[in-house]
């Protein structure tokens, strides 16, 4: 397994709600600090499969993290009220690399209630 040394780029996250803009700026740290992003009963789909809990959201960025290095770079967003869509670049190595990922929040209480991610 291969630690990664993933970055993102936050261009355009500085107008985004703060859990959103927290979340793309730590995307893979598996500290407290983006899990503090999430509600206790998150849900988070990605590669058509859900993810429930923070201690699942845990499991799957430590496990994108061992498999990945990866890039990330927003090109653009909308947000409104209760959440925000993001398009974001994924660069790394992984087949058809890169792509631009849509990244859909929904937010409750001033955390990501649920994440889709999708193409």
């Amino acid at each position: 397994m291969t630690n990664s040394t993933n970055t993102t780029t936050p261009a355009n996250t500085a107008e985004l709600p703060t859990p959103v803009a927290t979340y793309l700026a730590a995307k893979i740290d598996r500290e407290a600090a983006i899990l503090d992003c999430f509600t206790e009963n998150v849900l988070v789909h990605d590669e058509g499969r859900d993810h429930r809990g923070q201690a699942a959201i845990k499991a799957w960025l430590g496990d994108l993290a061992s498999k990945y290095t990866l890039t990330y770079t927003v090109r653009g967003a909308d947000q409104w009220d209760t959440g925000a869509a993001v398009r974001v670049e994924v660069a790394g190595n992984f087949p058809g690399s890169p792509v631009t990922l849509h990244h859909h929040f929904s937010l409750s209480d001033d955390r990501i209630a649920a994440l889709t991610i999708c193409p």
